[in-house]
């Protein structure tokens, strides 16, 4: 790896800091301001060369020709697509462009809430009793889980039509919220049941068996450190909130749950860099959903863990970007 290169950061910019986090908001994905500005000035200080801007998947594939020899870093959002995580690493392998995170596969999986349950169940990650519904004539279904129940689209990420409100307590209200979902994302819906117990966030950069990060943080309120034990992590909370915090419980999970992790992420095959989302009951570990295109702005919990090994910003995006140039090697010795 050179001592400069070039870097092209595809992200949709908002060009905004204002974040809808309405039931039918489908933007939550795309990127505020302060999360382009902060990136974007963390890889000029790594890259020591340019980094580029493009809004979107076909921009970067319009002018692909130009960066053989550069090394594409997203996070674009997109909006109203299954595919849309998939799209900029897809392009990225069709053009021969080296890039930061996860392949097309992965994100796929991700993207996916009720397949990556069933993915990780393979590893012996516990998950939520849930149903998939499919349409309308699957609603019948909840009544034979425990509630309350957490409803959510099952193709969407950060909290898209997760509100306050997605937590019901009977079958009245699961119907009702159901209908609601079908008709506003266009998708199938995800009804599990509501582990209560501690947010627990696993934030990992690596390749291969190798680990640069692996800490488990608790997310929690100030002043009030159970709320969330009782509470989803809704897209109000999430954007809203100024009184989320993190604090490293790693020496909470057990080693056999953190080598599942590990075994996961590992499966998963080029990643870089991942969050797995989980909660903590009684020590026990359950999956809600695996992130490959986690928040890594400067506020993030991404940053949070990496103090926990004494690394800054700039230093995380540096671990980050040098991984991804082992796997990238390592993927294209593979197609050889």
């Amino acid at each position: 790896m050179d001592s400069k290169f070039n870097v092209v950061l595809v992200a949709d910019r908002l060009y905004t800091d204002d974040i809808n986090t309405e039931f039918g908001a489908s933007n939550l994905e795309k990127i505020s301001d302060e999360y382009y500005y902060g990136l974007y000035e963390e890889l000029k200080k790594v890259c020591g060369g340019t980094v580029f801007h493009y809004q979107s998947p076909k921009d970067l594939a319009d002018n692909a020709y130009k960066h053989k020899d550069d090394i594409v870093f997203t996070i674009y959002g997109g909006e109203k697509s299954r595919n849309r995580m998939a799209l900029v690493p897809a392009v990225c392998e069709s053009c021969g462009l080296k890039y930061v995170g996860a392949d097309a596969y992965a994100r796929i999986i991700c993207q996916d809430k009720y397949l990556s349950k069933i993915y990780c169940e393979r590893f012996g990650l516990r998950t939520a009793p849930s149903f998939l519904l499919e349409d309308e004539q699957d609603i019948q279904l909840m009544k034979d889980l425990t509630f309350p129940l957490v409803l959510k689209p099952n193709m969407e990420g950060s909290s898209i039509g997760i509100t306050d409100d997605s937590l019901v307590y009977n079958m009245e209200q699961a119907s009702s919220l159901a209908r609601r979902l079908f008709k506003v994302h266009n998708q199938p819906v995800l009804a599990e049941e509501f582990i209560e117990g501690k947010e627990v966030s696993f934030y990992i950069i690596g390749q291969g068996g190798h680990f640069s990060l692996l800490s488990a943080l608790e997310i929690y309120m100030e002043g009030d450190e159970d709320f969330l034990c009782k509470h989803l992590y809704s897209a109000e909370v999430k954007h809203h909130s100024d009184d989320i915090v993190h604090r490293d419980i790693t020496y909470m999970i057990s080693p056999e749950d953190i080598e599942i992790v590990k075994q996961i992420f590992i499966s998963l095959g080029k990643m870089d860099f991942m969050r797995v989302d989980c909660r903590l009951r009684d020590n026990v570990l359950y999956l809600i959903e695996l992130t490959p295109d986690a928040y890594i702005g400067p506020y993030s919990g991404f940053i949070d863990a990496a103090r926990t090994i004494g690394k800054n910003y700039t230093e995380v995006i540096d671990m980050i970007i040098h991984t991804a140039y082992s796997s990238n090697q390592s993927q294209y010795a593979s197609l050889k």
